[in-house]
């Protein structure tokens, strides 16, 4: 049952959500291009639905909060979503004996982050989605810690729910099985057994995987559903076009009009696009890494898309069954084939260029955050200081729970950046949601570093 204490933690973080929000202007509903997407969903069509370039599990949400509150009220539930996920952090690190001031810090930093900084106010999907990922990693650690099974089914099913509202999070399939295991060795080190047993029993290392396991099963149910209705494999008509707009831009116009078939041709439009609307194309094999990302958005919906749209518009009148989205999907999909099987040494150039960038950004983003930048200023500061004063002791001191929180945030970045490089450039609104936890890290770090002076304590 829920503690009195928890309840007050809950409610003076839903009181520094709201009046930092409102401060901002957060709270008023902002649209972006995906919004129309989200709120016209086709819901009154099961083949239109499953057509769809969008996952059903967001604009679930945005119907149910028309039909009842209203739109908008979105930028506010979005906002307690977060304290939500914000509040089992904290929870899950004083549970870890963290001490209070290092587990706030933590969770200061992470409801207060760029993600939700940039995109709460917005009908998008990044913010909740950010915001799931969280409750997701907080109850991977939770199960790993206690061997609730209640824990590890609910864990499961909020991962589900997060890839239903936005599929760039699939790398959670992985991550749970790897990080699962992971964290059920450093826990069997670090952590008591929660019934008091002193005995050598391991706790299990496997759950990890099987809740792995039923979340690809029901994801490969939906995928096998929109095979038989609307002919296509795929969760969505939707991931070949952000690949597209990478693979086009490591090969020179004249490559792109040697293809041939479905893809050739549209590859070939796409050159005579690139090359009549004064892109900056590739030379000797690709582009810098910042050119092609500035270019990439509108390569992608100004370009690939509306040429692949208009050659399958062309071709309506041979009658084919698929859906629209479908058959366009389908035919990017050929040219990326095409592109990778005959000239794919430009992509696998660009990948660990663009781990880079991301890894650079990510940086650049925690440094430019003020509240960020002080903590580090803080924590250096901090640290120089106690070298001077104690030369012959050691100037850190790590947290309890530090170490777990550490083992989420760093694989958690590094599953979701290595998902987002395989198909887009990491622009900051995907690195900032796979960073989510690394300004918790290092904040709580900080703490420990000022801990000893300070006094601070573990436990709640």
């Amino acid at each position: 049952m829920m503690s009195r204490a928890g309840l007050l933690r809950f409610a003076l973080l839903a009181l520094i959500g709201l009046t930092l929000a409102a401060v901002s202007g957060r709270l008023a509903v902002h649209t972006v291009n995906d919004t129309p997407s989200y709120v016209d969903y086709p819901f009154e069509s099961l083949d239109q639905a499953l057509s769809s370039i969008r996952s059903p599990g967001y604009p679930l949400f945005l119907r149910l909060v028309e039909l009842t509150v209203g739109l908008d009220a979105v930028p506010l539930l979005q906002l307690l979503l977060h304290v939500l996920a914000v509040w089992v952090l904290i929870e899950e690190l004083l549970a870890r004996q963290m001490a209070a001031p290092a587990a706030w810090m933590a969770a200061l930093c992470v409801l207060v982050g760029c993600t939700a900084a940039d995109h709460l106010s917005t009908i998008s999907t990044d913010a909740p989605a950010a915001s799931l990922g969280v409750i997701c990693a907080v109850g991977l650690m939770h199960a790993t810690r206690t061997g609730s099974r209640a824990v590890w089914i609910a864990a499961g099913v909020c991962c589900l729910l997060t890839i239903a509202v936005r599929p760039a999070y699939l790398f959670l399939i992985p991550w749970f099985a790897v990080v699962g295991w992971m964290l059920a060795v450093h826990d069997d080190r670090l952590v008591p057994d929660p019934a008091g047993d002193t005995s050598s029993r391991q706790r299990p290392r496997y759950h990890g995987c099987v809740v792995a396991a039923v979340v690809l099963v029901a994801l490969l149910s939906w995928m096998a559903l929109r095979k038989v209705r609307v002919g296509e494999f795929g969760l969505l008509p939707f991931g070949h076009q952000n690949l597209s707009a990478v693979l086009v831009q490591t090969v020179s116009p004249q490559t792109l009009r040697g293809l041939s078939g479905d893809g050739g041709e549209l590859a070939s439009r796409v050159a005579d696009r690139l090359e009549q609307d004064g892109y900056e194309l590739p030379v000797d094999g690709g582009l810098p890494t910042m050119t092609l990302e500035a270019q990439w958005d509108r390569i992608n919906y100004f370009v690939i898309l509306p040429i692949a749209q208009d050659l399958e518009r062309d071709r309506d009148a041979g009658g084919s069954g698929d859906p629209f989205n479908v058959r366009v999907h389908r035919r990017i999909g050929a040219m990326n084939r095409q592109i990778l099987a005959s000239h794919g040494r430009g992509y696998l150039r660009w990948l660990p260029l663009a781990a880079r960038r991301a890894v650079w950004g990510i940086v650049a983003d925690i440094a430019m955050h003020p509240v960020f930048l002080a903590m580090i200023l803080l924590g250096g500061l901090t640290l120089v200081v106690r070298i001077t004063m104690h030369p012959n002791r050691s100037p850190l001191h790590v947290p309890e729970g530090w170490t777990a929180l550490t083992l989420v945030g760093l694989t958690y970045a590094g599953f979701k950046l290595a998902l987002i490089i395989l198909s887009s450039p990491p622009l900051g609104r995907f690195a900032d949601a796979a960073a989510i936890f690394l300004p918790a890290v290092l904040g709580s770090f900080v703490i420990g570093i000022c801990g000893p002076i300070a006094g601070w304590r573990a436990g709640r």
